[in-house]
Order: C-alpha cells, then sequence, then structure tokens
C-alpha cells in the first residue's frame, strides 16, 4: 500500500463561486435528488471555499434565472 500514488483529493471539482451561484443562495439552487437518487444529469459539484462539497442542481438554476430574467425556461438549453 506504501508504493500507492498520492492523488490529490477532488482534483476535478470546480470552487463553488459567486458566479456559479449568479446571485442565488446555495439552498436555492442545492441538489433536491429529484431523481430519487442524485444521477438525473443536472447535478454539479463543487468545493465550498469554507469547506465540504455543495451539489448544484444546474436544471433549478437554469429554471430560477429564466424566472429572474422573464425568459420561458426551456429545458433543452441545458443539452
Amino acid at each position: 500500500m506504501s508504493d500507492a500514488p498520492k492523488r490529490p483529493v477532488a482534483k476535478s471539482l470546480r470552487i463553488l463561486t459567486d458566479e456559479v451561484l449568479d446571485g442565488f443562495s446555495l439552498d436555492q439552487i442545492k441538489c433536491r435528488s429529484c431523481s430519487g437518487y442524485g444521477n438525473c444529469g443536472f447535478k454539479s459539484n463543487y468545493l465550498k471555499p469554507e469547506g465540504g462539497i455543495a451539489s448544484v442542481c444546474m436544471r433549478l438554476r437554469k429554471q430560477l434565472q429564466c424566472e429572474r430574467d422573464g425568459v420561458e425556461f426551456d429545458i433543452n438549453d441545458l443539452m
């Protein structure tokens, strides 16, 4: 086991920034496991600056952005 290469933890995760939040609170856009398992395809994980991982629902984020901006929500915009 001591010969195993050391990998950085969460190498592929991005940092949760104000740009990702886009004016919303994390509570507003966090993943709610709509599919029952959190594998719907719209979930993105980010590292929180204060520590821990945030699961953001990109579908919900886009829906809230559309409501805020007065644009019709189209799920196909995410695909």
